[in-house]
């Protein structure tokens, strides 16, 4: 048996043991239910579930928008580098 300790900001820390025995990973929605004096965590491993929970840090682009961007990016080196001589 592992015991934890509930913070200040309502967080516990699961052992090692627990996450290996369930095969749980970083990012995995875990859903809470109570059952008379006990807290139930049930891993959501269903795809859908996990929709959307994962947001890409910038947006993409297209491929035009990209090579407009490097070929802008080519050019103004090119200056700089025609002032510097």
């Amino acid at each position: 048996m592992t015991i934890s300790t509930l913070s200040s900001k309502n967080q516990t820390t699961l052992s090692a043991a627990v996450v290996k025995e369930l095969k749980l990973t970083p990012g995995m929605r875990l859903k809470q239910s109570v059952e008379g004096k006990r807290i139930i965590l049930e891993p959501l491993d269903d795809v859908s579930t996990a929709f959307g929970a994962l947001k890409p840090k910038r947006k993409f682009r297209s491929i035009a928008e990209e090579t407009a961007g490097m070929e802008s990016a080519v050019a103004n080196e090119s200056v700089q580098g025609e002032r510097k001589s």
